[in-house]
């Protein structure tokens, strides 16, 4: 995270990066009371990021309702028109939320999002921009929340923003994903990102969950979660990468791959085109390949993307791990 303009005490603006993250595996525990539903799930930061800009006007505007403003943008080709600005914004929620923790009233605050991340794409995109306001205005405001105040206000808003948060490389998140297990990351490992172009829906790929099972399910991320914490005890090698993928698994794509069958195509592509195991992230519908290393991901890149429409989006990537500007 970089100040922007220096000020005595504070900064008024920082730059950060929010990390995009993939799910190795994903199971559905079950539908707690509450409506919400408790998850088991193995997640790895990912080397796509979205660029944030919060600026913090040190003139209180008035003592009422704070004034947040979010304006997103994208690259090129990057289709952002849906994704609203105002409070449907998890960002917006993120900074508001912030700030009522605070009883801050009368606070001005701008944010600026550029996007790298596809929307609604299963690779928390929305999650890791609520994360990277809450720690700038966190230091905007000089810090006023400690970790886990700051990984409490994370859950409130969204399942994915405590692991944003965490800035592991990789964890094992239970409960509402508010429960976090540190992993070791994958160390140099490729990945090919493979987006179709459109959004799917979180709250509809769980009512078809809801409609379809009457048990609990589980285990299958718990497997994988041992199996990557056991690689790396057994020496610097880390974990055997075949192995890993013989246990990618998520609950939500035989659900979503019955109204949108391209994500399982896109994965036997990517099984052609190299990959050694292929999965559909969250609740998708990105799909993504793991390589032996980025180079063989890029390269499968330039294969994938000569074959594919026009309105799939090709990203090369690689596990992010070590030290990161967040």
């Amino acid at each position: 995270m970089r100040a922007l303009q220096a000020q005595a005490q504070a900064p008024q603006a920082l730059e950060a990066r929010a990390w995009a993250k993939v799910n190795l595996a994903l199971d559905i525990v079950g539908k707690r009371p509450d409506g919400y539903h408790d998850i088991e799930t193995v997640m790895h930061r990912i080397e796509l990021a979205d660029d944030i800009e919060v600026v913090r006007d040190k003139d209180p505007v008035s003592a009422g309702e704070p004034v947040i403003t979010v304006e997103v943008t994208g690259v090129a080709g990057l289709d952002v028109s849906g994704v609203p600005c105002g409070r449907g914004n998890i960002a917006f929620r993120a900074a508001q939320a912030f700030l009522a923790r605070l009883g801050f009233r009368g606070a001005s605050v701008s944010i600026r999002i550029r996007k790298r991340i596809p929307v609604g794409a299963g690779l928390g995109g929305g999650s890791a921009d609520a994360a990277a306001v809450l720690v700038a205005m966190n230091r905007l405001w000089e810090n006023p929340l400690g970790r886990e105040q700051l990984m409490a206000v994370g859950a409130s808003i969204g399942a994915d923003v405590p692991f944003c948060l965490a800035n592991n490389d990789a964890a094992f998140a239970q409960g509402i994903g508010d429960r976090l297990t540190p992993l070791p990351g994958l160390l140099g490992v490729g990945l090919l990102l493979v987006n179709p172009g459109y959004a799917v829906s979180t709250s509809d790929a769980y009512a078809k969950w809801d409609a379809r099972h009457t048990r609990d399910g589980g285990a299958r991320a718990r497997a994988l979660a041992r199996a990557i914490a056991a690689g790396r005890a057994e020496g610097d090698g880390g974990p055997d990468l075949r192995r890993i993928c013989a246990l990618l698994s998520n609950d939500f794509e035989p659900l979503v791959a019955e109204e949108h069958g391209q994500v399982l195509h896109l994965k036997q592509l990517l099984m052609q085109a190299g990959a050694i195991g292929a999965l559909m992230s969250g609740s998708g519908p990105t799909v993504f390949g793991v390589y032996d290393s980025p180079g063989q991901a890029e390269a499968a890149a330039v294969v994938f993307g000569s074959r594919a429409d026009s309105h799939i989006r090709v990203i090369p990537s690689c596990t992010c791990t070590g030290a990161r500007e967040s």
